[in-house]
């Protein structure tokens, strides 16, 4: 039976900090999981300045249908599929960071869940594939002069599929999924590439739910404004809801 639980040797950095440490590197440490975080919420709202914020100029992505490429092409690649009609959502999980001694080079590990929205045989369901999420990444110093300098950026991003399902949206209308094609593809997410298969032959998937998908455009700092003032205002806060209402009147007229 083969050894599941040893991991290879020299593959767990040695004299990286991680869980505790001195206040300065749990500091660090902190950024890097805003930074990790951050991609699945901007790429799903659209926000892609702030998706490019996170990368080195240089710096790669990988996963399992573009391969290694630019960030730049991922991020275009992720705008030509929404335009197509591709409805990804992420969930981020759990976030651990080994950090150099000198805190300058890290590697984030982020557990998360992509979910895909598909149309099949005029069912609708959604694909959910279990992943982590791996970030390489380097703070720009006097001898790192493409990173601007104390800011973190990440070199390579790359994904991992371990196991994905299929959920109907309604339990009373179920896709039939051929199980010698199933076989066809990595066990990892072999519902995902399935569906997608299906997608790119038919091409029949409309836009289905989401607020890009509802309202036509992404949504603006006044959709998230408008909606925590009527939060506030639920409450009977009566000092935060006027403060709200007047971010909500600036952001319009801006």
């Amino acid at each position: 039976m083969p050894d599941l639980h040893t991991l290879p040797a020299g593959s767990r950095p040695e004299k990286a900090i991680r869980n505790n440490g001195p206040a300065d590197l749990a500091i660090e440490r902190f950024k890097l999981r805003e930074l990790a975080e951050g991609w699945p919420m901007y790429r799903d709202s659209c926000e892609w300045e702030n998706l490019a914020s996170i990368f080195a100029p240089n710096a790669y992505i990988y996963t399992s249908w573009t391969g290694k490429t630019p960030y730049q092409d991922f991020i275009a690649a992720s705008k030509a599929g929404m335009d197509e009609g591709k409805f990804i959502m992420h969930r981020c999980l759990g976030v651990s960071t080994d950090i150099s001694p000198e805190g300058d080079r890290a590697v984030t590990k982020m557990k998360a869940h992509v979910t895909q929205r598909f149309v099949l045989d005029g069912c609708e369901v959604d694909v959910d594939v279990d992943c982590r999420f791996c970030y390489f990444w380097e703070k720009g110093t006097d001898s790192v002069k493409d990173i601007a300098k104390g800011e973190w950026r990440a070199r390579l991003v790359r994904h991992w599929y371990e196991k994905d399902k299929l959920i109907p949206v309604n339990p009373n209308k179920v896709p039939k999924l051929e199980e010698v094609e199933l076989e066809k593809h990595p066990y990892g997410y072999r519902c995902v590439e399935l569906s997608t298969e299906r997608f790119r032959r038919s091409q029949s998937l409309t836009p289905t739910l989401g607020t890009c998908r509802t309202v036509g455009r992404p949504p603006t700092v006044v959709d998230y404004l408008t909606t925590y003032r009527d939060i506030v205002v639920t409450l009977k806060i009566p000092s935060m809801a006027e403060h709200t209402i007047g971010c909500t009147c600036s952001a319009r007229r801006g």
